[in-house]
């Protein structure tokens, strides 16, 4: 028979404890104490403590339903950077677009006739000659003439050595104080031609280093971008859209201030109304990055864009386009139930479900992560995305090769589990379900395992007892005990609090002969003898977790 010592340092009590039921044999042996009177005293105990837990739970069942890993933010950093330098290469290889098409571009009310026809020549010439770093001091000399003519001449020049994709200079263009007149011919609206060089060349230069943007921006380049995304001409526009995707796409600073100056309402009535692919696709991806970002942007200044990204992700095929938009979704949902609500109203569930079988990782990984964040809303909201057939996609990719697939999908399934009994029973009543999981603790590598044995703790939280007790016959107290050795303390302590759940479970409806069948269990799989080495944990929490369920569920005697 154990002794039973408490000893106190200036931090922790260490306990040594003996099971409930072992403590009552042996004082029946002995004479000292009546059975009823221990069984008395270790209920209030209990019911101490739990009513002590009650105050906790509403945030704990919250903490539950929002648990991921802070990496999970990081996963499109350098996306984001390739994204930019690709859509600055974009605009390059669509130059010659413009050729031949300077008509649509020059203004031609007030203006004489033979002027306008030399200056739409002029301009054509202008666009079909190929430019180099050594003609740079003398396009900027052109761009700060007075004649028009040396100015589409200036600006064509240095925007198209601005698209070059080997080291543009950037910075010499910036040392050379050009800005100011790229922002000067931005407002310039009877000439429409020279506001779409000057914008682009804008553009390229906020696709390099934050400070080089920052040039732009303390000259007052927003509320001109912002401004141009009213223009009459499309190729204006799209322009404008193209420097606040860039701008935006650098940081939440950046991305704040577009908002605040109403850069939204506009881009959304331009994508709304986009009849060519190739403008849904660019208006797409500023908005993303007028939704992204952390921290996130205010709700109630992105809040419009839901309606307009859900309807892109339902109609659109286009792979960039979807994976913009579903990018956007996941930040949008990131949040309360207003947030989740908003989203589900627009219809996109079922999209965002049938998008689970994109094989392009882009467009996977976001629509898990969009739905998983649903999951985390209410019940009701939950049953949206389980009656919309994800349960299966998600099974369906838990095995997937790549790891990043396999953490969200255990996040998502986390949140159902963490539901009703309801919900829970769409798990683990299908045992193939179950299996898989189960599988996944054991197998995969230790990040992974981590989220899965995540899955299964949070079945313990609002689970029946029934649901408990087959959670029990699949294995479960024998992963739990294996995983109490792990270094991971997060695992440690959700495993813990799981042992609680189901320990309690057991004292109210699963007792053999006056004993609870899952503690006798766990003592006979040597699992006690692990939650008593844990008090000696370097993690408070770990220590704290460990003690409550000794001085819960087992009989103890304090020595000092």
């Amino acid at each position: 028979i154990y002794q039973y010592i408490f000893f106190f340092s200036s931090r922790r009590r260490h306990t040594r404890f003996l099971p409930v039921s072992w403590a009552r044999r042996c004082v029946q042996e002995t004479g000292v104490h009546g059975e009823s009177q221990i069984k008395s005293a270790q209920i209030q105990k209990q019911k101490k403590i739990i009513m002590d837990l009650g105050a906790d739970k509403k945030e704990e069942k919250d903490l539950i339903k929002k648990k991921r890993d802070e990496h999970l933010v990081e996963l499109r950093t350098k996306r984001r950077e390739q994204d930019i330098i690709g859509k600055r290469f974009n605009i390059q290889s669509n130059a010659t677009n413009l050729e031949g098409q300077t008509a649509d571009l020059i203004e031609s009310k007030g203006v004489d006739s033979s002027h306008l026809n030399q200056l739409k020549i002029h301009i054509d010439e202008c666009l079909k000659k190929t430019y180099t770093i050594n003609e740079f001091e003398q396009l900027a000399l052109a761009i700060n003439s007075d004649n028009i003519f040396q100015q589409h001449l200036g600006v064509i020049g240095l925007r198209k050595i601005l698209s070059i994709e080997d080291g543009p200079p950037i910075q010499i263009v910036i040392d050379s104080n050009l800005i100011p007149r790229f922002l000067e011919f931005m407002k310039r609206e009877d000439q429409p031609h020279l506001q779409l060089e000057s914008a682009w060349a804008l553009t390229n230069i906020a696709s390099g280093t934050t400070q080089q943007t920052q040039t732009i921006i303390d000259k007052g380049g927003i509320p001109l971008f912002v401004n141009l995304l009213y223009s009459r001409f499309p190729e204006v526009a799209e322009q404008a859209i193209w420097a606040i995707g860039n701008i935006a796409g650098d940081g939440a600073q950046y991305r704040d201030m577009i908002l605040k100056y109403g850069g939204l309402d506009p881009l959304l009535k331009i994508v709304d109304s986009a009849q060519k692919q190739t403008t849904i696709k660019h208006g797409t991806w500023a908005l993303s990055n007028l939704c992204r970002g952390r921290p996130l942007p205010d709700f109630r200044l992105v809040v419009k864009a839901i309606p307009t990204l859900g309807r892109v992700l339902i109609n659109s095929e286009d792979p960039e386009v979807l994976t913009d938009a579903s990018w956007a979704l996941s930040y949008l949902s990131d949040g309360d139930e207003a947030r989740i609500q908003s989203v589900i109203d627009t219809g996109v569930v079922s999209a965002l479900v049938r998008h689970l079988d994109n094989p392009l990782l882009s467009i996977l990984i976001p629509c898990l992560r969009t739905l998983g964040n649903i999951l985390t809303g209410s019940e009701s909201q939950t049953n949206t995305v389980l009656e919309a057939g994800a349960l299966p996609k998600f099974f369906q990719h838990i095995n997937h090769e790549r790891r990043a697939v396999r953490r969200e999908v255990c996040w998502s399934l986390s949140n159902v589990t963490a539901g009703t009994p309801e919900q829970l029973q769409q798990i683990i009543g299908n045992q193939e379900y179950f299996q898989k999981l189960i599988t996944l603790c054991k197998t995969d590598c230790t990040e992974i395992k981590r989220e899965a044995i995540w899955v299964i703790c949070n079945s313990t939280n609002q689970g029946k007892p029934e649901q408990i007790l087959i959670l029990c016959q699949n294995g479960i107290l024998e992963l739990f005990n294996e995983f109490l050795d792990a270094d991971d303390v997060k695992t440690v302590a959700v495993i813990l609090e799981a042992l609680f759940n189901i320990i309690s479970c057991g004292n109210d409806h699963y007792q053999e002969n006056g004993e609870n069948a899952f503690l006798a269990h766990l003592e006979k799989i040597n699992c006690t003898q692990k939650i008593e080495k844990l008090q000696h944990h370097k993690s408070e929490e770990v220590y704290n977790k460990a003690i409550k369920i000794l001085e819960t569920f087992y009989e103890t005697d304090n020595i000092i």
